[in-house]
Parts: structure tokens; sequence; C-alpha cells
């Protein structure tokens, strides 16, 4: 048996952060177990962040940046990133169309989540590939992971295991407890020149929002849905929807799907000798279902975490819960973002969402004043059946400010 300081469980950009974090700022002995064979497959992403995040938030992968520091180098082949994107377009059905300024990026994930683990490597982590845990034991003062091959041991075991939270339910936590299925087509050319998002309840009942995003010589098409549907089908029916004339001749080059958390921050992080963070620890924007950056940052947290622990040696849930004090103190852990997800997705019919949509019809969401705040709600006031919703599209609205640069 192999013993180390630090276990973490997945080696995705949440594992691979907290991974940095430690090795950057300690000496400790850390090891990732990640149960595929190639650290960036599977794929279950549509690829977009925040050009803001990946500038600005630690752990991101080294970016080449022009004297302009908001405009980014991706011109070289060996660049993650893909398409600099400088205008996002909310489609509400047919009524309306809202915009938005954020600067943003799509990105090759795996390319992505593979200079994350070179990063981790190079400081001294050793990542084990092909080695799923089946099972986390304790043992006197440490926790014992078992793969079908090996067993470790370390004093603290952080899982970053992704949405099936196998770590947290091993560690008899509460997992999440809401899933929707993101299914993905990679269709051949570029079709769009901004990040378009569809809320088109009424077409699509079961959808709750469709994506399409550019990337460098292919576009990428996708829904999430709920997990009972059919959603391979309704993603067929989406792309039928949107097809011009340049997209029906286009080949589907790749299909990518995967479950996402629904229900927002799982209610404890953290017990003896564990925390969970990002997508296992339900930390996932649950309006856009985007979780790289959020994943980045609690993985940070976490590693930070784990540091004070091992310098205080301290590994009770009562020390360790000061790490999900400070995940719920930024603004992707605010409820009302949890909030907006459940009227948007649960309560909002196809006739609301096009109010919705009807309301915001050529205003961009991210430079709403005062003032015009004041005149949107006068044009709710102009019809009767509106006042009845206008809370709730207040609070979709205020969701919508409060994840957008935690999104996609």
């Amino acid at each position: 048996m192999s013993s180390f300081d630090v276990i973490i469980i997945g080696g995705g950009p949440t594992g691979l952060s907290t991974a940095i974090t430690i090795a950057k700022n300690s000496s400790l002995k850390t090891l990732v177990l990640e149960e595929h064979s190639e650290i960036g497959n599977p794929l279950a992403c549509g690829e977009g962040i925040s050009a803001e995040k990946l500038l600005t938030l630690e752990n991101m992968p080294n970016v080449s940046q022009k004297k302009d520091p908001l405009t980014l180098k991706f011109q070289e082949e060996d660049s993650f990133i893909e398409r600099e994107i400088i205008s996002q377009r909310f489609f509400f059905g047919s009524t309306g169309v809202a915009t938005s300024n954020l600067n943003t990026v799509t990105i090759n994930r795996p390319l992505f989540d593979k200079l994350l683990a070179k990063e981790a490597e190079n400081r001294g982590t050793n990542i084990k590939l092909k080695s799923q845990v089946i099972g986390i034991n304790q043992k006197n003062q440490n926790l014992e992971v078992r793969t079908q091959k090996d067993i470790f041991s370390a004093p603290l075991v952080i899982g970053c295991d992704g949405p099936s939270a196998h770590s947290v339910q091993m560690m008899n936590l509460s997992p999440p407890t809401e899933y929707v299925q993101g299914i993905e087509y990679k269709i051949d050319g570029v079709h769009t020149d901004a990040l378009d998002f569809y809320f088109n309840f009424r077409d699509f009942p079961k959808m709750h929002y469709g994506w399409v995003f550019p990337k460098k010589s292919h576009t990428n098409v996708g829904i999430v849905t709920d997990t009972a549907s059919k959603p391979k089908k309704v993603l067929g029916k989406f792309l039928d929807y949107l097809q011009n004339s340049n997209m029906k001749n286009s080949t589907i080059i790749k299909e990518i799907a995967g479950i996402i958390p629904a229900s927002g921050p799982i209610p404890k992080k953290y017990c003896n000798n564990f925390m969970a963070a990002g997508d296992a620890a339900g930390m996932t924007n649950t309006i856009f279902y985007g979780g790289i950056a959020i994943g980045i940052h609690t993985g940070m947290l976490a590693g930070e975490t784990a540091i004070d622990a091992h310098n205080s040696q301290m590994f009770d849930e009562e020390f360790l819960s000061r790490y999900q004090t400070r995940v719920d103190s930024f603004p992707y852990s605010d409820p009302a973002i949890q909030k907006a997800h459940e009227i948007l997705y649960s309560k909002f019919s196809p006739t609301d969402i096009e109010t919705f949509g009807s309301l915001l019809d050529g205003w961009n969401i991210t430079t709403i004043s005062r003032l015009q705040k004041l005149i949107l709600l006068f044009k709710a006031m102009k019809k009767p059946s509106n006042l009845k919703r206008i809370n709730d599209v207040r609070t979709v609205a205020y969701g919508f400010s409060k994840s957008r640069d935690w999104g996609f």
C-alpha cells in the first residue's frame, strides 16, 4: 500500500486545479486517480468559457496575450483556444432576442485538460490513469482508497470525480439529487459568429436550452434536456430546426453526451478527512450548466484548505468546514441561481418564456441600467397577466446576472 499526503479522485479540471494549487504552495505528496486511460477523454462539454475567467482565474492554462489584455492569441496550431467571441445571443422562442457582449472563447477541451495535467505533473504531482476508485474506508487516522488493482492511503481525500459523485456517496454524504442530460454534435463548418442560446419551450418542451458554439473549423450544436426524454431524438429535431442552406450539407463529426448535476450545491461538501469539489459537489451553473470555471475555482479552494489542514495537522470535519464556508461566499453559490433554475425550467410555460423574451427583445442584458429596469417593469405592467409573474421574471433575470460570468 502506498501512502500520500493528499489523494485526489478525478483528473478533470477540478481535480487538476486542486493538485496544481497544492503543488505550487507546498511539498505535500499528492496523487491524482483518474479512471479513464487518457486525460481529457471522454469529452462531455460545450467548450465555451469566459475570457475574463480564463485570464484572471488562478490555475487556468497559460495564455499568450497581445498588448490588449482581453485579446488572446489563438492562431497558433498548438493553442487550446479556438475562437474569440465578443457577442452572445439569447433566443426566447419566436418573440425576442436578447444579447450580451461578454468576452468569451471556445476551447479545445481535451487539450485544455492535458495542459493542466502537464502543469500538475511538472510540479511533482503523481497522476495514475486507469484507476477507478471502488471503495473508501476509514483506517485509523487515514482514509484508504481502493482501486481494482491498488490500495492507497492518505489523511485527506478530495473527491473531484464529476457528476457521478461516487466518492461523495462512498463517504456517506448526499450527492446531487437531480441531473439533466447534455448531448452535442460537432458538425463540419462554422455556422455562427456568436455564442447562441435557444430557450424554445414551445417547439421543444423537454429541452432546457440549446446552444450553437463556433469553433476553429467546426460548430458545436447541443442541447440540455431531461434525462427521461430521448436526448438524441430531441437533438436531431433541434438540428433540423436550426438548419440553413450551409448546415444541411454539414457532416456530423462526433457525438458527445454526459449527465450534468442540476440540483445545485450539495448541502455538505466535507466530512472527516474528505472534501468534495466541482461537479461532484453539485457545483455547476444550473442556468447554463457550465462548470469549467467553477470547477477550477472550487479545486483551488480545496487545495488551499488541504495545505492549511496539513500545516495544522487537523483533518476533522470541524476544521474542513472552512472550505465550504469559502465556497459559499462566491457568486456561483448564490441560492438565487438555483431559484432561477427552478422557475425557468420547472415553472415557466412556453407562454411565460415568450413573454420573458418579448420584454428583453433587443436589449443587451450585460448593460441594463436602473432606468432600463424601470422601463422593463413598465412594459410588463401593460399586460395585467404579466403582473402575476413579474417576481418570477425578476428572479430569473437576477439569476442570469449572477451566473453569466461563471457560465458556459
